[in-house]
């Protein structure tokens, strides 16, 4: 898989513009996608699309840290890092690549308590 791809793919699921376009994010999200957000929260695929359609702009976030690991031939788990003002936060993504399209199938935000 081409990680710069992956990392293109998952900034732009973090820019308002892209959250807020429920076209280009049931694109970007596997059918069986399924996030547990910072509160612990687990949502779907269409439960998350209609949450970032009616999301207030919080800008673009400050991302670091970013590692990339193989799990399977199609399958690559992501970590990073998000820094904001309401505190930091560590971010876990599963992409999936079938037939040449490029899908997250599974994310997880978890706040930062104590560094």
């Amino acid at each position: 898989m081409d990680l710069s791809l992956i990392r293109a793919a998952e900034q732009e699921l973090l820019t308002p513009a892209v959250r807020r376009n429920s076209r280009r994010v049931y694109e970007l999200l596997h059918p069986e996608f399924i996030e547990i957000g910072r509160s612990g929260r687990r949502w779907t695929r269409n439960e998350i699309v209609a949450a970032l359609a009616d999301e207030t702009d919080r800008g673009d976030p400050t991302t670091d840290e970013w590692q990339f690991s193989a799990l399977a031939p199609n399958l690559t788990l992501v970590t990073y890092l998000i820094r904001g003002a309401g505190g930091d936060s560590r971010h876990s993504s599963v992409w999936e690549t079938t037939d040449g399209r490029l899908q997250l199938r599974f994310h997880q935000g978890t706040p930062v308590t104590d560094r």
